[in-house]
């Protein structure tokens, strides 16, 4: 189901008995419409998705965010994958036709892909604003279960995770959204700074060494 959970950002999930979904993002700007890559089989809403604009971008955060399905989304509607050098190396069968530096670099106005190594080496978040209110895309990075914040993160990774969590902590978001199928009851958060302090805080001390 297709629903607008804040003006021009829409989510779309499909609620299966006994099978995990993902929270499928999708923000509209003016006729154009940016999709974060899911792998979810999107094709039985493929003429919902186009009733919205045309789609322009496919933005992977991750590796773990494509599949054969999010290949067949990004022929259908014709538009490239966009990813990381370092996540497109990683893929095997699945071409990225559309390479985001690894700096924080503007998508198109209004949105930003922001480098947050940790969880896989070449992760991105994506920091978009509208009207004064900040919505920060982390994909599975970090993932609200019940109230608590939990990450994945490999014992070599942790540092330059933990590097992530700070950068994230600049960027005064005001909405805090994951992807991930594990994310309960919700996937999306609303922070005010004194929690969204708190929150990095606490991250920072768990990942210290």
């Amino acid at each position: 189901m297709l629903t607008e959970i804040y003006p021009s950002l829409f989510l779309l999930r499909e609620e299966s008995p006994g099978a995990p979904s993902q929270f499928v993002y999708l923000l509209r700007y003016g006729t154009g419409v940016a999709l974060f890559g899911t792998k979810a089989d999107l094709s039985a809403h493929f003429a919902e998705l186009s009733a919205l604009g045309r789609i322009t971008h496919v933005l992977l955060g991750d590796r773990h965010h494509v599949t054969e399905h999010t290949a067949l989304l990004a022929k259908h509607f014709d538009v490239p994958i966009s990813a990381s050098e370092i996540e497109a190396s990683a893929l095997r069968g699945i071409t990225v036709g559309a390479i985001v530096p690894f700096r924080r670099t503007q998508i198109m106005p209004g949105l930003e892909a922001i480098p947050t190594p940790g969880h896989t080496r070449g992760a991105l978040s994506f920091l978009w604003t509208r009207k004064g209110r900040r919505f920060l895309f982390v994909g599975d990075t970090i993932v609200p279960i019940d109230g608590e914040w939990h990450y994945w993160v490999s014992k070599a990774n942790r540092a330059i995770m933990r590097e992530s969590m700070r950068q994230l902590a600049t960027l005064d978001a005001d909405v805090i959204l994951s992807n991930s199928f594990a994310a309960t009851p919700k996937a999306w958060v609303e922070v005010s700074p004194l929690a969204r302090a708190q929150l990095f805080a606490g991250l920072d001390r768990r990942l210290a060494p």
